[in-house]
């Protein structure tokens, strides 16, 4: 008798040893997916500054291009159309850094950072085109973020 309850012991005790392992290599997994995607984010955020870089560089409304009113690029002076295509630029940046801290891949301490530097650089009055273009394209957490902010600190123009 002795002999069975210890051939279940053993037993039970490296059914406890497999499980520990499936487990910590689902966590594994689950780690090198949620890298994967934040690559894949990094990769994303990438070609969109690329592309809006490329517009600082021909002088041309990055915005304008996108919606397909290539005309109202000669109603922007060089200047108003630096400061609009390095706001897409800001817009991009910041929606990569939620998505990291969502992502867990940034500490609370350094996401506070990034909310004070999104408020200073996403909700300014000048080019409410280009806010209400984008806040529809972000994910549904960053727009409750800065929808948020606005509320609580409205434009008056």
């Amino acid at each position: 008798m002795k002999d069975i309850d210890k051939n279940i012991m053993f037993q039970f005790i490296g059914l406890i040893g497999v499980f520990s392992g499936l487990v910590f290599v689902g966590l594994e997994l689950r780690q090198a997916h949620q890298i994967a995607l934040a690559e894949q984010m990094n990769n994303r955020m990438n070609v969109l500054m690329s592309l809006t870089n490329a517009y600082i560089e021909s002088n041309l409304d990055f915005y304008s291009a996108m919606v397909n009113q290539h005309e109202n690029d000669a109603l922007f002076s060089d200047a108003e159309k630096g400061s609009r295509n390095m706001l897409n630029a800001q817009w991009t940046l910041h929606e990569n850094d939620y998505f990291q801290y969502s992502a867990g891949l940034m500490t609370d301490e350094l996401w506070e950072a990034k909310l004070f530097a999104t408020k200073n650089d996403l909700l300014k009055c000048e080019h409410q085109d280009i806010y209400d273009w984008r806040i529809s394209l972000v994910q549904a957490g960053f727009r409750e973020i800065i929808e948020e902010m606005r509320h609580s600190n409205p434009c008056n123009d």
